[in-house]
Formats: C-alpha cells, sequence, structure tokens
C-alpha cells in the first residue's frame, strides 16, 4: 500500500495530467497541487517519470498471482484472462485515457517500465504453449494467440471510453462469455 503522500502525488499528476498534459505537467506543480515539496517528489519518485511508472504499476497483479488462478481448463481460464484484463484495464481508466490522449507519456520511458505487459503476453504465451503440449491449443502460433487474445480485450475496453460513440454495445459479460468460445474454435484442434 502506498503512503499517504505518495497517494497525494500520484492523485495530484493524474488531475493535472488530465487537465494540462504530460508535456506541460511540471514537478514544480505537482508538489504544489499534493502538498508537498518538489524535493519529496524526488525522493519518493526520482522524477516525473518514476511518479508515472508507479502509476502504470498500480493495481497490477503479478503474473504468478494469476497463474495460481488457472484451472486447466482452457475455456474457464479464457475466461478468468479475459474478465481480469478487463478489470485491470478499468482500474487505470483514466490512465490510459490520457495516455491514449498523449502518448509521448510512454516515449518517455524504459522498457523496464512497461515490464508488466510483456509479462503478462509472455505468461499467455506460455499457457498457450502448455495447452498445445495437451492437444487442447494448436501448435505454433502461441505468440500470436496472445497477441490477439490482449488487443481484443483492449479494443473492447477502449471502445468503453467513449461514451459519446460507442459501436460495440455488447454488455461486459456477454462479450467475454461470447469471445471466449469464439476464440476457442479459433485456436483449438478440430
Amino acid at each position: 500500500m502506498l503512503k499517504s503522500t505518495n497517494q497525494r502525488i500520484i492523485r495530484a499528476t493524474m488531475d493535472l495530467l488530465t487537465e494540462k498534459g504530460y508535456q506541460k505537467t511540471t514537478t514544480k506543480e505537482i508538489a504544489k497541487k499534493a502538498n508537498v515539496s518538489e524535493a519529496t517528489i524526488f525522493r519518493n519518485f526520482k522524477n516525473k517519470r518514476g511518479v508515472i511508472a508507479a502509476i502504470m504499476k498500480m493495481k497490477s497483479t503479478p503474473t504468478k498471482t494469476l497463474e495460481a488462478e488457472f484451472k486447466g481448463d482452457l475455456y474457464t481460464d479464457l475466461k478468468f484472462l479475459g474478465s481480469y484484463i478487463l478489470e485491470h484495464l478499468t482500474s487505470k481508466k483514466e490512465f490510459i485515457y490520457i495516455s491514449m490522449r498523449e502518448p509521448a507519456m510512454f516515449k518517455d520511458l524504459t522498457s523496464h517500465e512497461k515490464i508488466y505487459p510483456q509479462e503478462l503476453r509472455e505468461m499467455l504465451i506460455q499457457y498457450f504453449k502448455k495447452m498445445s503440449v495437451q492437444q487442447h491449443v494448436l501448435k505454433g502460433k502461441e505468440d500470436i494467440y496472445a497477441d490477439i487474445f490482449i488487443s481484443t480485450y483492449f479494443g473492447f475496453f477502449t471502445q468503453q471510453l467513449e461514451q459519446d460513440f460507442q459501436l460495440v454495445l455488447t454488455k461486459k459479460d456477454d462479450f467475454i462469455e461470447t469471445y471466449t468460445h469464439i476464440f476457442m474454435r479459433g485456436i483449438s484442434p478440430a
């Protein structure tokens, strides 16, 4: 759990990013809004990029914890993962919306700070490889399966961001259920 000082810094950063964008938000403004010294930001996060990296890591479940939830049943596991991905994205909805408006935020982050989505992708690849050994999944395209699975859920999520312009009207639970069936048909041996 974050200390209250860090929570105030993160909240102030989110507010300023929403209002001004990443490039125009300064650590001096963040400090003022969070009612802390700028030195506190530097001590706790090193710089603005450090605050952004902390926001990205918030509410992320380590992949080992996710793997522990797997039942070994493709349908059950994919439904669980789909629900998890949507819940995870929803918990970071505000940050994702800001980052989509201003992609420069991510250019300033190193690949080490972006590791969580890569870990999720790698976990899915390994899961699909395990399922292919058990002959539940067609072998050889596990990386593509992972990319398709993640990007489909990300697409559904982003469509929900724009309240005024939604092309997808399907409810979340119906989407997860139907997509899981369709996806399984596409990757399962005949």
